[in-house]
């Protein structure tokens, strides 16, 4: 026996969507600008590495 549905109360109801999107806009990060003032007080990666190696080397040989 085949049933024959009624589709009117599914075209009555609200249907559930997803809400609209824009493609291809994607939010633009702003980098701040670094002065020359700033730059000047940074060191380098190597010279930091350099720190901290020698600050452990200290702390596990307290006599060197």
């Amino acid at each position: 026996m085949i049933r024959n549905y009624s589709t009117e109360e599914e075209r009555e109801s609200p249907m559930a969507s997803e809400p609209a999107s824009e493609y291809g806009t994607v939010a633009k990060k702003q980098f701040r600008v670094v002065t020359d003032e700033e730059l000047a007080r940074c060191m380098t990666l190597e010279e930091s590495e350099r720190l901290i190696t020698e600050k452990i080397y200290r702390f596990y040989h307290p006599e060197a």
